[in-house]
């Protein structure tokens, strides 16, 4: 009977119990940094809790403390800079523990002999996510060598290390449980600087939520909290499980077993130092941390902080107390109900027991057949795959050990050919040999590649595909082959190189249509049109800017004797020499053109009438000594005007067409203004 009312008790507790759903998000992809929430979730502490956990990865694109305070998600876990948000941003977030006594964060970069020292950081290029671009302790070591953030460069984190070796960044923000690890097993050397080492010391991975999802969840915010602190405890006690558990479902970066190791030892020396209680956020630090961002200048040294409403310790200390009475209340009632109205249940019990088994029954018999119907559309899948998906798997030296018919017809080789050959029997010099490095160099540190490069077929010609390579593990973590999977995009790489072509052709077309549009035809120099519009410009300019110009009308004297005499062919032959010695006599900031048959205008910017008088002799005295072919001598007469207050755009050309009729009426060959 005993048994029966405790297996009753505990089918009903199931019947009634409904999970509510979570969601956690975390500041990076899955590692074993967030171990504890694994493990709640795997072995079953959530489940127990009443709760159902989704668990998700960070997003670049996304401002995590913003999510959780304007209640778009219900936890989040960050840094540091999460004091910084609560006090400039988003004053309801609330800290519920900090995982973390002691940042893991440092600066780090491949050993080189230009940064040996924090000063040698400056005019350097820093990969930083988001919220590390607010981390204290970072922040103030490189404050304390007088490094401010304009004195380096700080870009968008890839949080691979390969950027190190590949020379795209100089430094990256990492944690000392991961990259260095990576750079060691790789053999490559570098440089920590760890903010602890210059006396800043805070507070890492807190675990946050929203003051209205503790006014309005207050029992999921406790069972939660709890859950994930038995979590935690769990990973680090069991490590080597903990593991084994991140490899099967959370292991997203393709971490190897050793390394998840190494950052569970780094991280637990962390989480567990110098006596103080696992999560413990204390007032003292927050102080510290505050003081920190006040020495920075990114919070105002004269703000009030109330400090308790940082932690939400007194509301987990209260809430704790009353789960506890709750469920003694709880506990007593459906005991006393059982033992007064148990044959009840009995029966009901056997009830639901004889009808969950022909449930069973008739789910084995569904299952059986469901089961063989999606292995035949597996195998259907299968073929559908091997002859339309470009797939091929090679061992760790690059020898291909299958391939699919697509790959095989796309080369050109049968799978006979192909298989027991390395892949570079397909290599073409059109790919740079830094491509090949860079895919060696990513797939062999455990991450996936992504790229294009051109293959060569079995008859010689090219192709280009778009490839996606991943490693491929044994039971012990160990890469053991590669698998590729890829695309032709030769076409799209045609038509790409096409648009390149016509598109340089449209605009050195364009750059010739819109000269031809300003040229005059005959002499090369500008037009009509162009002269229009840089008389707007200058004028404008004199407006705003008070910058003078000068205009200079030019005429040949006695051009339509030149036509008569010597025929409109010799006359155009003048125009063009004229054109020739006044464009060799201005200079590069005057405007040359031609105002109609055989006027021309020099506009002359930032220049007075003395400055333009000077030119326009120059010129003068040039178009006189200089011998026409057919005719002995031609002159010029010109008249200058300078732009004043009492002259506008129109009225600056009329006075200096009144200075070149003056010039003609005394004698011709001279200037007047």
């Amino acid at each position: 009977m005993k048994k029966a009312i405790l297996i009753l008790l505990f089918f009903l507790t199931y019947i009634q119990a409904q999970d509510r759903n979570v969601t956690l998000v975390l500041p990076w992809k899955h590692q074993f940094q967030f171990a504890g929430y694994y493990m709640a979730k795997e072995m079953g502490f959530y489940k127990k809790a009443g709760l159902n956990v989704h668990i998700k990865e960070y997003d670049l694109k996304k401002n995590n403390t913003e999510a959780v305070a304007t209640q778009n998600v219900d936890f989040g876990i960050g840094h540091s800079s999460l004091i910084l948000d609560k006090l400039n941003n988003y004053p309801n977030i609330v800290l519920l523990t900090a995982i973390h006594q002691s940042s893991p964060l440092i600066l780090l970069s491949r050993k080189r002999a230009d940064i040996t020292s924090l000063k040698d950081i400056a005019n350097k290029k820093i990969m930083m996510s988001y919220d590390q671009t607010s981390t204290a302790s970072v922040n103030a070591m490189l404050s304390s060598e007088h490094l401010p953030k304009d004195s380096y460069e700080v870009i968008e984190t890839s949080f691979n290390p390969i950027d190190l070796i590949n020379g795209n960044a100089d430094l990256m923000m990492s944690y000392s449980s991961n990259e260095p690890f990576a750079l060691t097993e790789k053999g490559i050397e570098y440089t920590i600087f760890d903010p602890k080492d210059y006396g800043y010391d805070f507070y890492s991975d807190i675990l946050f939520t929203s003051s209205q999802m503790i006014n309005n969840n207050p029992d999921t915010v406790k069972a939660f909290y709890t859950a994930s602190m038995e979590g935690w405890e769990y990973a680090y006690k069991h490590i080597d499980k903990s593991v084994e558990i991140i490899l099967k479902y959370y292991n997203t970066q393709s971490r190897s077993k050793k390394a998840l190791i190494f950052e569970a030892n780094t991280l637990k020396k962390l989480a567990f130092k110098d006596d103080i209680p696992f999560g413990d956020i204390s007032q003292r630090k927050l102080k510290e941390l505050v003081n920190t961002y006040r020495l920075l200048g990114l919070v105002d040294e004269n703000k009030k902080i109330d400090f308790s409403s940082f932690t939400s310790n007194d509301f987990l200390n209260i809430q704790n107390k009353k789960t506890i009475i709750q469920k003694n209340e709880n506990n007593l009632t459906i005991l006393k109900s059982l033992y007064d109205e148990y044959h009840q249940y009995i029966k009901i019990f056997i009830l639901l027991f004889l009808v969950s088994l022909v449930i069973s029954l008739y789910s084995r018999h569904k299952v059986k057949s469901l089961l063989k119907q999606k292995t035949e559309e597996l195998n259907k899948n299968l073929i559908i795959f091997d002859e339309n998906i470009a797939s091929c798997r090679t061992d760790v030296n690059g020898v291909m050990i299958s391939v699919s018919k697509a790959f095989s017809k796309g080369s050109g080789y049968t799978k006979k050919e192909l298989i027991g050959k390395k892949h570079n029997m397909l290599k073409s010099e059109n790919t740079p040999k830094k491509v090949y490095k860079d895919l060696w160099l990513t797939i062999s540190c455990g991450h996936t590649w992504r790229g294009e490069f051109n293959n060569i077929k079995k008859d010689g010609t090219s192709y280009w595909i778009s490839a996606l390579i991943s490693p491929v593990y044994d039971g012990n973590n160990n890469i053991i082959a590669y698998d590729a999977i890829a695309h032709d995009i030769t076409l799209e790489k045609v038509l790409e190189e096409f648009n390149k072509k016509l598109e340089k052709e449209v605009q050195e077309r364009t750059v010739e249509l819109e000269k031809l549009a300003i040229t005059d035809k005959l002499t090369g120099i500008y037009n009509r049109l162009r002269l229009d519009e840089e008389l707007s410009s200058n004028y404008n300019n004199y407006i705003r800017y008070d910058k003078i110009y000068s205009v200079i009308l030019i005429d040949i004297d006695f051009f339509k004797k030149i036509n008569d005499n010597f025929g409109h062919q010799v006359g155009d032959e003048v125009l063009q020499e004229i054109s020739s010695i006044m464009k060799n006599c201005i200079r590069s900031t005057d405007i040359l053109g031609r105002w109609g048959g055989e006027e021309f205008m020099i506009i002359s910017p930032n220049t007075d009438i003395d400055g333009a008088y000077i030119l326009s002799e120059h010129i003068r005295s040039n178009i006189e000594d200089a011998k026409f072919k057919d005719i002995d001598k031609v002159t010029i007469s010109t008249g200058i005007a300078q732009i004043n207050s009492s002259l506008d755009e129109k009225s600056i050309i009329k006075k200096a067409d009144e200075a070149l009729y003056r010039a003609k009426d005394n004698g011709r060959n001279r200037v007047e203004k």
